[in-house]
């Protein structure tokens, strides 16, 4: 089966640098990948995996820019590995276009997958500046992976996920995933899946926690869910993660769907 990790974070080096700081600072220091982009890379490798997401995200206004090059440049320094590396963009409520931000990315980095941090960036989901942005994305067929909480552990409050219902919403031919599937809010994430056909959601863990997902909930949304890690700062490893899916004992064609077929469903390979 293909193996596609959705949700990686393999930033420019100085980035790089200041996020692990944080995680070990705020988090804890029991991150089990390294910092260092091949290694992880090697390492999904190894786990069968054949293509990764890489998502940047921006903290404040006029940064984005800079950090979608930045993210075009970690690409091609890897081009020659196995696992191929999808170059995502981002975009701030506080740019003076953010849509045109993704748009620059897409045409100027290859960029093919979108990302919005809430709490990073301090703003909500539904905030008027990003319109243009899921606008942008959808035109260009790009899906955004949406992080919605703004606790400092990652986590995110059922309340919070209003604001995602709001995006979704107002942007019908925009795909949005739902990052962590919204843990500790999966529940009523799940429940904004039914509501809204094009909203769907990752497996990413929120460092040390897997949202809890029962294998009734796979028969149900399976082809809408995407396998992610937040490698290289998190504490559960993608081995791990198979071995979760496994012991759920899904369908054959739920267990593809999700390990990598919903992704490439998304972003086809080139």
């Amino acid at each position: 089966m293909t193996i596609v990790d959705s949700h990686v974070h393999l930033m420019p080096a100085a980035l790089a640098r200041a996020i692990r700081r944080f995680f070990e600072e705020h988090i804890g220091d029991m991150l089990v990948y390294p910092a260092d982009i091949t290694e992880v890379l090697d390492r999904h490798h190894a786990d069968g995996v054949s293509a990764v997401w890489n998502l940047p995200y921006a903290h404040k206004p006029g940064m984005a820019d800079r950090l979608n090059e930045g993210m075009a440049e970690v690409a091609a320094s890897t081009a020659d590995h196995p696992v191929d590396v999808v170059t995502g963009c981002t975009a701030h409520v506080g740019d003076d276009a953010p849509g045109d931000t993704v748009r620059r990315a897409h045409e100027t980095s290859g960029a093919r997958v979108v990302k919005l941090h809430c709490s990073v960036g301090g703003y909500d989901a539904d905030d008027a500046p990003l319109d243009p942005v899921y606008k942008a994305a959808g035109e260009l067929g790009m899906p955004v992976v949406v992080h919605v909480g703004h606790d400092v552990t990652g986590h995110t409050h059922s309340h919070e996920l209003d604001s995602i219902s709001t995006a979704a919403q107002r942007h019908p031919g925009t795909t949005i995933i739902v990052a962590h599937c919204g843990h500790h809010g999966h529940r009523e994430t799940l429940d904004l899946m039914n509501t809204h056909a094009n909203l769907w959601a990752d497996l990413t863990p929120v460092v040390y926690e897997r949202p809890g997902l029962s294998a009734d909930d796979f028969a149900d949304f399976g082809d809408r869910l995407l396998l992610g890690t937040d490698a290289p700062n998190v504490g559960l490893t993608l081995a791990s993660h198979l071995e979760w899916l496994t012991e759920l004992n899904l369908a054959d064609d739920t267990m593809a769907a999700v390990l990598g077929g919903n992704a490439e469903h998304l972003i086809p390979r080139t």
